[in-house]
């Protein structure tokens, strides 16, 4: 101590004296205390020259807050700490003095963190501030330790609410914002335009306004950089000046070229090209995952080309469709969760992504977790979102659970493949005449178009309302007819289907004829021709003499065998077929069926006689 406060010390006396070695008690133990417990001593000891006592008295603060904070065993509260600078403004301190008091407190305002913290120390309490704008305490908790984006409109709002300059506020909260989509994995260049973004008050969803399309807002949401040109536009109407678009424009370019450079074959251009290889329409993999629509194939387009996630055509399907390959899977799987990752990490870093990618893989939604899993849509989604703790062994079950589920679910997806590739190749091997009419019907898209198909074959006679007829059985061409039809349209192989023939027509002509030498002889014609009347050039004779000698067949009457011979030889039989023997017997025994059948018919007529 100095020899002039030595001779001060001598001239008091008493209380006086009493309270100078207290202060100077006080000073020395503040050497040792940390910064803001010294301040607040020399403030109240040297500037003032005040007891704890008498400062307690005058203040307001109790005597034992104020030996804490002088101790260091405490931290004031912003309330406490406020009234302490009130009272010290009143009492004529230095502007620096209590601007280092606060900057020991809340830091030196250069951070956001530390500027609300100041803002705080202004209203006296967070939930005062909080009050005076209109937003919860809680809101304003998330806000200073960066969990939510603060809006530069609400920190001009807070600024004023407590007559603080806003002067350096922006560049505060600019680097702020870009450190925060920096830590997020933004490269630089979108993080600048996200911030300029965010200085505007635009949200994500608010970027096509800006005159952006959806395939580039697409990329910007995966953290990769679109050419320049495809985003000027949208920079010019956030950028201020021209130099702080030539700024953003550098950077751009100098970013997309170390994206190009590190750039590998994306997920969508694989299962493009798998899909190729395949020969695989983007209409027929939408009808399998059933994705509605009046543009279904355009959800693949969208999935090939920009990325897009769909929850219809999950990953997991999609490779399981077009490979069969399993090392090929585990790359395409871990392209898509890579890139994916980088959609998940702008937003709640606290998120728990190895989750929510094993749920998107299969196309999960939160609802379909109960059935899986046992929990509610609510409570998964605050496990996914990492409300609380989850233990390791407990993280490893849900996904083990996820995985076993979403294997029965590509399993059942490839059943549904196979069946489908069953009921679109089943035309080329039909199993009747009225599935051969159907499933052609199926594959041209309707009767009409098959029937133009017919047509342009050559084919006469099959108008719409036939075709109709034969695919629901109540009407049967000759077995000559469907054969060109088969031809035409390329089925491979006919043999069901004449097998279906055979009886189908055979049942026709029972109803018409009652001779089975009629019926055998008119399904051989059946065969070689289309009608009878194409029939009768072969025989060289005119088509009435044909009906004459068939309707004397039909009924067993006595005809001569070269009638029936000159049939056999039109239609191509050889002599030493069984069928030509079979024939003939039938044509020898037509005498007696005739004599049988005038037998049957006059005993129930008499029968029918006796009845009335």
């Amino acid at each position: 101590m100095s020899q002039a406060s030595d001779n001060h010390k001598e001239r008091l006396t008493g209380h006086a004296l009493r309270n100078a070695h207290l202060r100077e008690q006080s000073l020395a133990r503040a050497e040792a205390a940390p910064p803001l417990a010294r301040s607040i001593v020399q403030i109240r000891a040297e500037t003032l020259g005040m007891t704890r006592l008498e400062f307690a008295r005058r203040s307001g603060i109790s005597r034992g807050t104020l030996r804490d904070l002088e101790l260091g065993v405490h931290t004031p509260t912003r309330r406490v700490l406020q009234r302490f600078l009130d009272f010290c403004q009143k009492r004529a301190v230095s502007p620096e003095q209590l601007e280092l008091l606060r900057s020991l407190y809340t830091g030196p305002g250069d951070t956001l963190g530390q500027f609300l913290s100041r803002l705080e120390l202004k209203a006296g309490t967070p939930k005062e501030l909080a009050r005076r704008v209109g937003i919860s305490a809680a809101t304003l908790w998330e806000y200073r330790r960066g969990h939510f984006p603060l809006p530069l409109p609400l920190l001009r709002k807070l600024c004023a609410a407590v007559g603080e300059e806003a002067t350096l506020v922006e560049a505060i909260w600019e680097e702020a914002e870009r450190q925060r989509f920096l830590d997020r994995g933004y490269p630089p260049a979108l993080a600048e335009f996200w911030l300029l973004c965010s200085r505007a008050d635009l949200a994500e969803k608010h970027v096509l306004t800006l005159g952006i399309s959806t395939a580039t807002a697409r990329r910007l949401r995966y953290l990769e950089l679109p050419p320049w040109g495809q985003v000027a536009k949208a920079a010019r109407r956030l950028c201020r000046d021209e130099r702080e678009l030539r700024r953003l424009e550098a950077t751009w370019v100098r970013d997309e070229r170390a994206q190009q450079k590190q750039l590998v074959v994306s997920f969508g251009q694989r299962l493009k090209d798998l899909r190729l290889k395949r020969g695989v329409r983007r209409r027929e993999l939408a009808d399998l995952f059933g994705i509605g629509g009046k543009k279904p194939a355009r959800i693949i387009k969208h999935i090939e080309e920009d990325g897009f996630y769909s929850a219809q055509a999950y990953p997991a399907g999609l490779v399981a469709v077009l490979t069969d390959d399993a090392s090929e899977r585990e790359r395409l799987f871990a392209c898509w969760q890579k890139r994916r990752h980088q959609f998940h990490r702008r937003h709640r870093p606290e998120t728990r992504v190895e989750l929510r990618l094993a749920r998107e893989l299969y196309g999960f939604e939160l609802k379909d977790m109960e059935p899986i899993l046992g929990y509610t849509s609510l409570e998964y989604q605050r496990i996914e979102r990492g409300v609380g703790p989850l233990l390791d062994t407990a993280r490893a079950r849900i996904l083990q659970a996820i995985h076993l589920a979403g294997a029965r679910r590509v399993e059942a997806l490839l059943q549904q493949q196979t069946l489908r590739k069953a009921r679109e190749s089943a035309w080329q091997a039909p199993l009747s005449v009225p599935d051969l009419i159907g499933l052609l019907v199926k594959r041209e898209g309707g009767l009409i178009p098959l029937a133009r198909t017919l047509c342009k074959a050559g084919l006469k006679g099959l108008w719409t309302g036939r075709l109709r007829s034969i695919a629901n059985g109540s009407d049967m061409p000759s077995w000559f007819m469907l054969e060109q039809i088969g031809e035409a349209c390329g089925v491979k192989d006919l043999a069901e289907a004449r097998r279906d023939w055979i009886d189908r027509y055979r049942q026709q002509l029972h109803k018409t004829c009652i001779s089975p030498l009629g019926i055998e002889l008119r399904m051989l014609i059946a065969e070689v021709a289309p009608t009878l009347r194409a029939f009768s050039p072969r025989l060289g004779l005119n088509y009435s003499v044909l009906v004459r000698d068939l309707q004397r067949l039909d009924h067993d009457e006595s005809i001569r065998w070269f009638h029936v011979e000159r049939i056999l030889h039109g239609v191509g039989l050889p002599a030493d077929d069984f069928r030509w023997r079979e024939i003939h017997a039938l044509w020898y025994t037509a005498g007696e069926r005739k004599a049988r059948n005038n037998a049957a018919q006059r005993q129930r007529q008499s029968s029918a006689a006796g009845s009335h």
